[in-house]
């Protein structure tokens, strides 16, 4: 398979393409709500799935090659190792970032009986953090395709 489209299919389709979707509601309801909608669906973390996702299958791939006796076996169960250790730092942010989320949304409803629209706020380190987290599963994923081929 020719590298631009594994990149498109394995990084693209995952990270930009959720984004891209919730972009096409501006349109019909305007730039506002396509904004407040793609902040919402990062605002407490979920790009970490993307990036748990990604680890995922940069680690069936390593695996894979060193099935296969391609490449230095070291070098290989080095890169599964520190995928799993990437992926299991963010499945333990993503639950943190879910369970305060989760407090902020019973709290107010708790005290005055009522059902926020949304509630909580934007949490610009859980969204920077994902960002970052699923940019570095990305590259690393990426150097590891180029690697084996």
């Amino acid at each position: 398979m020719n590298l631009f489209f594994w990149m498109l299919l394995n990084l693209g389709v995952p990270i930009v393409g959720p984004i891209f979707t919730l972009a096409l509601v501006a349109p019909t309801h305007g730039w506002r709500v396509a904004k407040t909608l793609i902040a919402v669906s990062v605002k407490d973390g979920q790009l970490f799935w993307c990036a748990i996702g990604l680890c995922a299958a940069a680690v069936y791939e390593a695996v894979t090659a060193l099935e296969r006796g391609s490449g230095a076996a070291p070098t290989l169960a080095f890169a599964i190792v520190g995928f799993c250790m990437l992926a299991f730092s963010c499945s333990n942010i993503v639950m943190s970032a879910s369970v305060n989320a989760h407090h902020d949304r019973a709290a107010p409803i708790a005290c005055n009986r009522q059902t926020p629209f949304v509630s909580g706020s934007l949490s610009p380190v859980a969204i920077g953090a994902s960002i970052f987290t699923t940019s570095v599963a990305a590259v690393l994923f990426a150097i590891l395709h180029v690697c084996l081929i």
